[in-house]
């Protein structure tokens, strides 16, 4: 018995040391395949190394490499976003909604509720169902697979924080290089400034590129992103006045998009930094512009760049021009800086009763989609919305009859359809075609900005009494607030027909140029469309008073 078990321990000795090389090679494979599947995820994308030196840099715009956004999903963000109000304790905002609300949105590929549902997650804020920074990084790895250059940037972010297994400067700024490269304004204001020194910082914290930072910030700034605005002026201040000016002028660009940095040099330099070195930006103190920036730049610093003030010329113009006067509030200010718009349009109740009836917000499908049609003296078939045609059973939809008063009338399974209301018709030559229950309409443009007047981004003023119109080459004819548009089907469109493409512009000037912005529009392209609201008579000459 002891030999048989010897014998067998032997045998058993011996698979064990059969089997060993087998699993071993089972071992090395599945690591090489989880390797392997590693390096393919987004967040491994193999890149080229970031170049300081490059000669090169060409502008892209991110808003034309995106997906189009569905409507609902938009919607859907923009309360999620509504809801992070900074007027709003922390501990009374609902996190649990909010995430609700762009887990919503990015499950219909809205790449921006994507990147937010990432931050929300690893901000670890109370109520939010999600805290595991993997599903952030899966979040940003969805949107990378969808083109979308800013999220590349966050990715480069979660590598220079390490949140990536194995992320580094290195790879962070690779992929920094291919955001800014595809169009991320982002990555363009974050590279332009560590390319803006003068030399190369041997610890390699910057690099002298002036060229290639003055093109991306440009580039960034031309898409609207405010603080940009503020890593340019540094480049462009110089000593000499044009170079001066420069700088002032794109800092009060940067206020404009909502970049408090922006308002604070410039508060700075209108209280006399550097006057007495000649390094001033202004070249003499003004203490009342540099309150108005000094308050608006703690308003800016509570909306990260979401509050935009478009007509800040309205209340804070530069100078020469006087300023208007002011009653001390600083809602006053942000009021009159922000984007406008007249009254949306209140949506018509449902006038229609009875069979007849849609609910407020619904609509049925056209009659081109319907597929089933039966005789007006059949049992209704199907639950939902029926419309009454007549005809030669050959003719095409588009060429029946009305048989009844040509609007869709709903019926359940089992009812008899009513009578014609053509006395001579009878019910076996009416056609009943069937239209669908009614289904929602995806949010409309006025609803979406009752919701941003509701939120406090948009003010509403009064439509004017007749519209006025103007080309982009002619002079100004009445003071106040425009709004400019390009055609729908130019080129630029996209990038230049937002919500805030707006400016306050006195009567006999030109119309902004969009050049100053750093876009590529002929200004007979432009065509502004007049807002009303100007500023109101004091009754001294030359001094207005901030109407709202």
């Amino acid at each position: 018995m002891k030999a048989l078990l010897n014998a067998l321990h032997i045998a058993a000795a011996a698979l064990l040391l059969l089997v060993t090389p087998a699993h071993a090679g089972a071992l090395t494979s599945l690591g090489n395949k989880l390797t392997t599947a590693m390096s393919d995820l987004p967040r491994y994308e193999k890149l080229p190394l970031f170049d300081p030196h490059r000669k090169d840099f060409t502008c892209v715009y991110e808003a034309q490499q995106v997906p189009p956004l569905d409507p609902q999903a938009e919607m859907w963000f923009q309360q999620a976003l509504a809801m992070d109000d900074p007027n709003v304790p922390i501990d009374r905002i609902d996190y649990a909604k909010m995430y609700q609300l762009y887990l919503q949105a990015a499950d219909r590929n809205h790449w921006k509720a994507m990147l937010n549902l990432a931050s929300l997650i690893l901000s670890k804020r109370p109520g939010v169902p999600e805290q595991d920074p993997e599903a952030a990084i899966q979040w940003v790895e969805k949107a990378i697979k969808l083109g979308i250059p800013d999220a590349y940037d966050r990715m480069g972010v979660y590598h220079l924080n390490r949140l990536v297994k194995g992320g580094d400067a290195t790879s962070a700024y690779a992929l920094f290089q291919r955001a800014a490269d595809m169009g991320s304004p982002a990555a363009m204001a974050f590279l332009g400034d560590k390319l803006s020194g003068t030399y190369d910082d041997p610890r390699g914290e910057f690099w002298g590129n002036l060229p290639i930072a003055s093109k991306m910030l440009e580039c960034a700034l031309a898409q609207g992103y405010g603080p940009a605005a503020d890593k340019l002026s540094y480049i462009y201040r110089g000593t000499t006045s044009e170079s001066k000016s420069r700088a002032l002028h794109v800092l009060h660009e940067g206020v404009k998009l909502g970049c408090a940095e922006c308002a604070d040099n410039l508060s700075t330099e209108f209280n006399g930094f550097g006057l007495t070195r000649g390094e001033n930006l202004v070249g003499h103190i003004d203490k009342a512009r540099a309150q108005r920036y000094s308050k608006i730049g703690d308003v800016l610093k509570l909306y990260g760049g979401r509050l935009k003030l478009p007509n800040l010329d309205k209340v804070l113009p530069l100078p020469p021009a006087p300023l208007p006067k002011w009653d001390g509030n600083v809602q006053t200010l942000i009021n009159g800086a922000k984007a406008v718009t007249p009254t949306p349009k209140a949506q018509q109740g449902a006038a229609l009763q009875g069979r007849e009836f849609i609910p407020l917000g619904h609509a049925v499908s056209p009659l081109e989609q319907s597929t089933i049609a039966v005789a007006g003296n059949q049992i209704v078939p199907r639950d939902g919305y029926w419309l009454a045609l007549y005809g030669p059973a050959s003719a095409a939809k588009t060429q029946l009859i009305p048989a009844r008063r040509n609007t869709p009338e709903r019926y359940q399974v089992g009812e008899r359809f009513e009578a014609s209301s053509l006395d001579w018709l009878a019910a076996d030559h009416v056609q009943w075609h069937y239209l669908g229950e009614a289904y929602a309409l995806p949010p409309q443009r006025d609803d979406f900005l009752r919701h941003m007047i509701n939120t406090g981004f948009l003010r509403e003023v009064p439509e004017p009494a007749s519209p006025v119109l103007c080309n982009g080459r002619q002079r100004c004819p009445q003071t106040g607030i425009w709004e400019g548009r390009v055609a729908s089907d130019h080129p630029m469109a996209v990038l230049y027909n937002r919500w805030d493409r707006q400016a306050f512009v006195e009567k006999d000037h030109a119309f902004p140029h969009p050049g100053g912005q750093f876009i590529d529009i002929a200004t007979g392209d432009l065509q502004w469309t007049y807002l009303g609201s100007p500023n109101g008579d004091t009754g001294m000459p030359g001094i207005l008073n901030i109407l709202l």
